[in-house]
């Protein structure tokens, strides 16, 4: 049995590098270029706050003065997602979409520009204390995972726009 896992591990891994498949960090990866020299613009609210602190939080602290300047902005809406027999909503849905762009501080040119969108749902309760964390919580969630759909983008396509700036 362990031959056979082996045989498949070494044959899956044959495949992702014949396919171009190489990690994102590494020594003198793009990755590793851009931690710590990416600001992230400051924006009011409480999912702004979220989004803002997972971003730094993914994409280090700056170290020095930034190279980058990561702009957004950002929607969330609010839709019933079920109801019960009595008309009440017993689950909601939240969708957001963040609109982002890079910019190179040096030139001034935006050298990056993408729109991520993201949903989380959460449950309704009779009581409207426990909705209402439970409102908060989504929005947390929602605003973490939209900034780690944000730094998978810039991660991935860092190559790309550093040849351009």
């Amino acid at each position: 049995m362990s031959l056979f896992s082996r045989r498949w591990l070494l044959i899956g891994f044959l495949l992702l590098t014949a396919c171009g498949f190489e990690p994102i960090y590494g020594v003198n990866k793009p990755a590793n270029k851009i931690m710590g020299k990416i600001d992230v613009e400051v924006s009011n609210g409480r999912n702004a706050f979220e989004l803002r602190d997972r971003l730094i939080e993914r994409l280090g602290v700056l170290e020095s003065e930034p190279t980058y300047l990561l702009k957004y902005a950002f929607s969330i809406n609010s839709k019933n997602l079920t109801i019960s027999k009595d008309n009440d909503v017993t689950r909601y849905t939240l969708q957001g979409e963040t609109n982002f762009e890079l910019v190179d501080l040096a030139s001034k040119k935006v050298i990056y520009t993408n729109t991520i969108v993201s949903n989380t749902a959460f449950s309704a309760t009779a009581g409207t204390y426990p909705t209402a964390i439970a409102e908060r919580d989504a929005n947390v969630r929602l605003s973490r995972d939209m900034a780690d759909k944000i730094v998978t983008l810039l991660l991935i396509t860092a190559k790309d726009w550093m040849e351009c700036s």
